[in-house]
């Protein structure tokens, strides 16, 4: 377990001089699939999965739009990647052990997120409570989330209320039981 905490840090670190040397989104493609997520590009249909079969072309050609981060290792401390992604409309959490509230805080307080992401999900993160889903409410342009198996929820109704005041044009769908 300590073995892979370790390899989990290693592959979070950021490494601001690659992601100026080839922009945020093949930073961030790099970061995320070395950690086991898929992305999605705009203009594209297919989930790219393969680190080692990143598509070719010019730099700057691929814009993050999607985020599929199910059962991947990203952690709080990769998130920096993440600063610089104007596209990203879609993102998935599904079994990430390591996303807790200060990831769900730090993702809403991402100023580029806070223009374009339209949709979340947040599926079975165990680290996940009530804090982390209200941190969410910076999220102003968030038109859809979904939030199932997060048992660290567990003020559902008032979380649920306040989130929806902060939120009021976003659709909100729950499997918290």
């Amino acid at each position: 377990r300590r073995f892979w905490g370790w390899l989990n840090a290693v592959f979070n670190k950021v490494d601001h001089e690659r992601i100026q040397a080839v922009g945020p989104d093949w930073a961030a493609s790099e970061w995320l699939l070395r950690c086991g997520a898929f992305v999605r590009y705009e203009g594209y249909e297919k989930w790219q999965q393969d680190y080692n079969g990143l598509p070719t072309g010019p730099l700057g050609k691929y814009k993050i739009e999607a985020i599929n981060a199910t059962e991947s290792c990203i952690m709080y401390r990769g998130f920096d990647y993440l600063d610089g992604l104007e596209h990203v409309t879609e993102i998935q959490l599904q079994k990430c052990i390591y996303i807790q509230d200060e990831c769900l805080q730090r993702l809403s307080e991402t100023k580029n997120l806070q223009k374009s992401l339209l949709q979340l999900k947040i599926i079975s993160c165990g680290n996940v409570t009530d804090k982390g889903i209200l941190a969410l409410h910076k999220l102003t342009n968030l038109e859809y989330l979904y939030l199932s198996d997060l048992p660290g929820v567990r003020q559902k109704e008032t979380t649920v209320r306040v989130l929806q005041q902060a939120l009021p044009n976003l659709e909100l769908e729950l499997d918290l039981e």
